[in-house]
């Protein structure tokens, strides 16, 4: 019989004990998990707000008459706290988004676009603009 190596068991350690002040800490700076939760505070309203400006000045849809036979996408709020380098809280962020996981291509729709870049594929056109230019 072998006996166990040196240092293979964890060592236990008791959990930590939060002050009130780091427990009020996280209440107060927890996302909300649905608009219920979101417009008992006002940051989350206005997040909401400065989002829902976003949408109508993007002009992101049109509002048109139900088709009968195609379904709805139905759409949710979500929150996150945005944090700066050193832990503290940047801002709070509301986004409004389609849930679309229902829909099959094809069916209920053709294409799919997305107006995100990724930094390294603006680089790279900046890169071949430069070098053209």
């Amino acid at each position: 019989m072998h006996a166990a190596p040196e240092g293979t068991f964890r060592e236990r350690k008791r959990p930590r004990k939060l002050t009130y002040d780091a427990l009020m800490s996280k209440i107060i700076n927890s996302e909300p998990t649905g608009v219920t939760e979101a417009l008992k505070r006002q940051v989350w309203k206005d997040a909401m707000t400065k989002e829902y400006q976003i949408i109508l000045k993007n002009d992101v849809w049109d509002i048109v008459p139900r088709p009968k036979d195609k379904s709805i996408v139905s759409s949710k709020w979500l929150f996150k706290i945005k944090h700066a380098a050193d832990g503290s809280i940047e801002k709070h962020k509301a986004y409004f988004v389609a849930r679309g996981f229902s829909h099959n291509e094809g069916i209920d729709y053709e294409e799919t676009f997305a107006l995100v870049a990724r930094y390294t594929s603006v680089r790279a056109v900046i890169a071949i603009a430069a070098a053209k230019g």
